[in-house]
């Protein structure tokens, strides 16, 4: 098959393990015999560039980080030039298949495109809710600004910008033919929103295990010099809840303070991170938190292997955290919010602890129970790799995916 990825970021400039995963897809794919390409944004690039198969083309609709005024005026002919290089990729490849990945950022009319050229030869894989999400111009100007200065600017260009986006608040009625999920939370949740899915399977997200397993084996449960090591790994942002866990280390007994030891890793939005750590230094916390900065995923495995215990504290209903499976498959106990594809998969007690979302005080009960119960901590690791054996091998899903695709591609000829 020929198939034409489509996806709003692809490594080296990722902010999840969402836009990796696209890479370890098309590579699969690729060493399966398949022609795979990519249509990507120039995130990352000063410029549009296409490197071998990957066509660095696409402009996202605003910053990751800040949303800026002036770009709302040029984005009608960005958002012009992103439908072009479409059309002109599909009539140049003649692909089979419009596979479309990651869309956040970037105009459903991209997808509405797809959808006219190839007809029922477009497949979604559908594994962040970008489909009921406002897009950014919405978030943006429908927004009250942070001061009175600048929502006094905002109101004075909300009606111009309005005219010019007008396009921007109109519903696209996209098909979603073929779509398959990463979770049954995600679909359910799609769904519910009025998302007509038709043909659309859970299909899981998985990971090259190998490394994570071989963590798991040196994993030892008693604490280290008296020391329950935590970790958080992501983006630093609101949703993803990590101020709980700093206030999970404040709700501890002095006793249980001085017995962990939380390394927060990633990086975000910058007012969201200073918040972090005000919120440390407000709490006398900085002895037992530390910030680390982004790591290559290629030293991910390694870097789990030093910590006990992966926190997932998001306030929003995760799809599907990759981060979730790598540490179970590192032999890590996963404490996670009550949410999305983290309840689907965490069974509280059997391969993990759950906690209602934003609830510091009950995150603080579980830690207190993992520093008390060093045999429970290995019954519910053990728990955790057989889970990630099960179900997450990036291979199944490189399968899975495949043999979906060529279902599709054979019903189309």
């Amino acid at each position: 098959m020929k198939i034409l990825f489509i996806s709003n970021l692809y490594p080296p400039h990722v902010i999840g393990g969402y836009e990796s995963l696209c890479m370890e897809l098309v590579e699969g794919l690729a060493k399966r015999g398949h022609e795979v390409s990519v249509l990507t944004s120039t995130y990352g690039y000063d410029r549009e560039s296409t490197d071998r198969e990957v066509h660095r083309l696409l402009s996202l609709e605003g910053d990751l980080q800040f949303y800026k005024m002036k770009d709302a005026w040029s984005y009608p002919k960005r958002k012009k030039r992103n439908l072009e290089h479409l059309r002109r990729l599909i009539d140049t490849e003649k692909p089979d298949i419009v596979f479309i990945w990651g869309m956040w950022n970037l105009s459903k009319s991209l997808a509405l495109e797809a959808e006219k050229l190839m007809g029922s030869r477009v497949v979604y894989y559908l594994a962040n809710p970008w489909p009921i999400g406002p897009n950014m111009h919405q978030a943006y100007w429908d927004m009250s600004a942070s001061s009175f200065m600048r929502n006094f600017a905002k109101q004075l260009l909300r009606i111009p910008a309005r005219i010019v986006l007008r396009d921007e608040w109109k519903e696209t009625p996209l098909r979603f033919e073929h779509a398959p999920c990463c979770s049954r939370a995600q679909r359910d949740q799609l769904l519910e929103a009025g998302i007509p899915l038709k043909d659309s399977p859970v299909i899981y997200e998985g990971v090259d295990l190998k490394n994570y397993l071989a963590q798991a084996v040196k994993q030892t449960y008693e604490n280290k010099d008296g020391i329950l090591s935590l970790v958080f790994v992501g983006i630093l942002a609101e949703h993803k809840g990590v101020h709980t866990t700093i206030e999970a280390l404040n709700q501890l007994s002095a006793e249980g303070r001085r017995r962990v030891r939380l390394t927060i890793l990633g990086k975000g939005h910058v007012q969201y991170e200073q918040r972090l750590k005000d919120l440390v230094t407000k709490n006398e916390l900085s002895e037992y938190v530390s910030f680390h900065a982004p790591i290559p995923r290629s030293e991910l495995p390694e870097f789990l292997g030093k910590f006990d215990v992966l926190l997932l504290p998001s306030i929003w209903s995760e799809p599907l955290a990759r981060i979730m499976q790598e540490g179970l498959a590192s032999g890590m106990v996963v404490v996670g919010s009550e949410t999305g594809g983290t309840a689907e998969t965490i069974s509280d007690g059997e391969n993990g602890l759950l906690f209602p979302a934003g609830n510091a005080f009950s995150l603080a009960q579980q830690i207190e129970y993992l520093l008390e119960n060093p045999s429970a901590r290995r019954s519910l690791a053990n728990g955790g790799v057989r889970t990630a054996s099960e179900r997450f091998n990036i291979n199944v899903m490189i399968k899975e995916l495949e043999d979906y695709l060529e279902k599709i591609h054979a019903k189309a000829r």
